[in-house]
């Protein structure tokens, strides 16, 4: 079991399973806002908050389609680096590679999930679209107490913007890919050439390994296109996400920044380190 890091799997599934239930509890209902317009001294009316007013929009980028982006690329880009470039270029074959990668992603994402349901439910902010999405009654003059949605579930998905889920996941699945990129390149710690080619090169791959970080930000920019987060909202979700996968990374592989360990699982740099101690006492 300790070949597959059976554990470490299950807990991750755990983490997912409190994500789902974070996910189920009831969403903190602070009272709507609106605008208080006072037209004389003894009389205010009320108009609808504009910064939650806006047309909700189709998801360009639905939750289902940004998990299975966020976690099919960075697996196949593992599954390609381990079985596929070694039959055709010198690419390092690394022990544990792929179980621990996959690892790493898994937990990032369960990361991220988890701590993005949590304080979605809590802090229950308005969308940007919160009015069009609890499809508010528009024809009734509003006192700014009243509740005037009539969309229950639509109600409770319109209080749930901070933080965005899709940033959180988006961020998390492809930094863990680019700093495993990176590392697996060891970019980051290679000794510094004057050559302008081999410096141009090295920038090159550079891009090339922080390529995935594109699809984050698209992700992350289409949630406001579509009225479903606001900037803040995005911000917050990607620094989750980016967390998490520097957090997981980090927990499972070698620093990128260490010609010697840059790209190996831990448990690879464990077995390395024994046989040279074995060398060393011998």
């Amino acid at each position: 079991m300790n070949d597959y890091r059976v554990l470490d799997f299950g807990c991750v599934v755990i983490v997912y399973l409190l994500a789902f239930v974070c996910s189920s509890i009831d969403v903190y209902e602070r009272p709507i806002p609106g605008v208080r317009i006072r037209l004389n001294s003894t009389t205010v009316v009320w108009a609808l908050d504009p910064s939650i007013d806006h047309q909700k929009l189709a998801e360009e980028v639905p939750m289902w389609l940004a998990l299975i982006l966020v976690i099919t690329i960075p697996v196949g880009a593992n599954l390609i680096v381990n079985f596929v470039l070694p039959t055709f270029c010198q690419v390092r074959v690394i022990a544990h590679d792929t179980r621990d990668f996959l690892l790493s992603l898994f937990q990032s994402i369960a990361l991220a999930q988890f701590v993005t349901q949590f304080t979605k439910n809590i802090i229950g902010r308005f969308r940007p679209s919160f009015y069009d999405m609890c499809d508010w009654k528009f024809e009734v003059v509003w006192d700014g107490v009243a509740n005037l949605c009539t969309d229950e579930a639509g109600e409770k998905e319109g209080r749930r913007s901070f933080p965005s889920g899709h940033a959180s996941s988006a961020w998390a699945g492809m930094l863990t890919l680019t700093l495993y990129q990176l590392g697996r390149s060891r970019l980051n710690c290679s000794n510094f050439d004057n050559s302008v080619l081999r410096r141009g090169r090295k920038t090159l791959m550079m891009a090339l390994c922080c390529l995935p970080l594109l699809l984050a930000v698209w992700i992350c920019v289409t949630r406001s296109i579509d009225n479903w987060h606001h900037y803040s909202d995005i911000l917050a979700g990607s620094v989750i996400g980016a967390a998490a996968a520097i957090v997981s990374f980090n927990y499972n592989y070698g620093s990128i920044f260490s010609w010697e360990f840059a790209g190996l699982p831990i448990e690879t740099i464990h077995e390395q380190l024994k046989q040279t101690q074995k060398v060393t006492d011998g």
